[in-house]
């Protein structure tokens, strides 16, 4: 069985120090829905059955760790987590055993199999015995060239989004926009470009032209296409855990804006529990746009599991150029948070939304026995992109005189983007939408954010 486990926080911790608290760790999934509901902080918190901590590429192959309730009766028997690659088709899949309270790691053998033709953008889904979906991680493969003619495979978590909305690092987009403007109307090879200047982002600028090619005209008017760009801080999941004689503070932050703190007291002790943490999670939508004047190929060396793959790809030649219309992008935010806690102690959530860096749509901010849960909608105008933000903090604090004490604080988050252009000077681009959610919230409440993305992008036409 190709995976192995290690025990999770909640095995670092002791017996009477988990009966105090609520143990919620999760990262974003796609999960079937369930409508939304009103935030009660006297409703029970049940940790999610499973989180993805990760996905990476270790000795080649896809790696995800896993993270186990510790709650072993809402534990299935067995689990199988599958991979799909860009069309939707299952390529790979392994058993994994849950262990309460634990880790597992496991690899995914066969997982990536030539992205350049299945596409860049891929899922991984850990299953139940019945079949239904524990979470769904998208993630994103790309390349990392060591040199002009050989490159090997990564992996990143992704967002979702419709199928042609091709996924840039802010890096990279970053340079994207640098070019144009420095090149204004005149033609430059994109590759080459960044090749010559930014080395380093080779791989990703060869899987961003690949992916255009396949529909953009070889040559022709200025002609547009959707990416999207999502930004997390901190980008990894980062475990908190500091431990004295019975008492204990531990938890979890990131990737992004969601995290979980639990700050516990038995007894008095000459130290104070305290802790913050902060995070953010932004999502883009972006026009870009150019007028081809020509391709010409080079075959790429590409280093995967299996041997080596020569790979023709695309050098196209271009002229910058910017949509002489703009489009309409629609926001969807919501922001969640509940604070918890028993005998003399403190906790602090709080949470915004912002879109295109404003005036928060949504503000928050909570203490003690407390809970929200808040949603916004907004439209912005542009030619060339929009984003928003969700920015979140939590603390929890026991002080030294404290016993038989407790603080806890968990939140979560959605946000979406739909942009639809219509502008008859140049061909006709379909209106695309782009989503992204997390949690430590629980999985009733996981259900309940993947409703609020997926009935806003039930709003607009296909």
């Amino acid at each position: 069985m190709p995976h192995h486990s290690a025990r999770g926080l909640s095995g670092l911790v002791p017996s009477w120090l988990r009966s105090l608290t609520v143990s919620s760790f999760a990262l974003g999934g796609l999960l079937l829905a369930a409508p939304a509901h009103a935030a009660d902080p006297k409703e029970e918190e049940h940790p999610p059955i499973a989180t993805l901590l990760d996905v990476a590429l270790e000795d080649g192959e896809l790696t995800a760790r896993i993270l186990w309730t510790d709650r072993q009766e809402d534990l299935p028997q067995s689990s199988k987590l599958v991979s799909y690659d860009g069309k939707d088709t299952a390529t790979a899949g392994a058993e994994v055993t849950p262990k309460a309270g634990e880790i597992s790691q496991v690899k995914v053998f066969g997982a990536l199999d030539k992205p350049w033709d299945t596409g860049w953008a891929q899922k991984l889904v850990l299953e139940d015995p019945k079949g239904e979906p524990l979470f769904t991680q998208p993630y994103d493969v790309n390349l990392d060239c060591a040199d002009d003619k050989e490159c090997s495979l990564t992996v990143s978590a992704g967002v979702t989004s419709d199928k042609d909305v091709i996924h840039v690092s802010g890096q990279l987009d970053a340079v994207l926009t640098e070019l144009d403007a420095k090149y204004g109307q005149g033609e430059y090879d994109l590759v080459q470009e960044v090749t010559k200047n930014f080395p380093h982002l080779r791989g990703e600028a060869l899987v961003y032209v690949q992916q255009w090619y396949w529909w953009y005209p070889i040559i022709g008017p200025c002609t547009c296409g959707w990416t999207t760009t999502t930004t997390r801080t901190p980008t990894t999941t980062q475990s908190i855990l500091v431990s004295y004689p019975n008492r204990s503070l531990y938890g979890w932050n990131g990737p992004g804006a969601k995290h979980t703190l639990s700050a516990n007291a038995l007894t008095t002790y000459p130290v104070t529990l305290n802790r913050t943490v902060t995070g953010t999670s932004q999502l883009s939508l972006n026009l870009r746009c150019s007028r081809r004047i020509y391709y010409y190929w080079w075959d790429i060396i590409i280093h995967r599991p299996g041997g080596l793959f020569p790979v023709p790809f695309p050098f196209p030649v271009s002229v910058p150029c910017t949509s002489p219309c703009q489009a309409r992008f629609d926001h969807m935010g919501r922001v969640t948070g509940r604070t918890t806690i028993s005998g003399v102690a403190t906790a602090r959530e709080a949470g915004t939304w912002r879109v295109n860096g404003g005036s928060p749509y949504i503000n928050q901010l909570i203490t003690q026995n407390n809970a929200f849960d808040t949603g916004a909608t907004a439209v912005s105008y542009s030619n060339t992109g929009a984003y928003n933000t969700v920015s979140t903090s939590g603390q929890v604090t026991v002080p030294s005189t404290s016993s038989f004490a407790s603080a806890i604080t968990t939140n979560g988050y959605a946000q979406a983007i739909h942009g639809q252009l219509t502008c008859p000077q140049i061909p006709a681009l379909a209106g695309r939408t782009v989503s992204d959610y997390g949690t430590t919230q629980g999985t009733p409440h996981l259900f309940s954010l993947y409703w609020s993305v997926l009935s806003f992008a039930a709003s607009f036409p296909p």
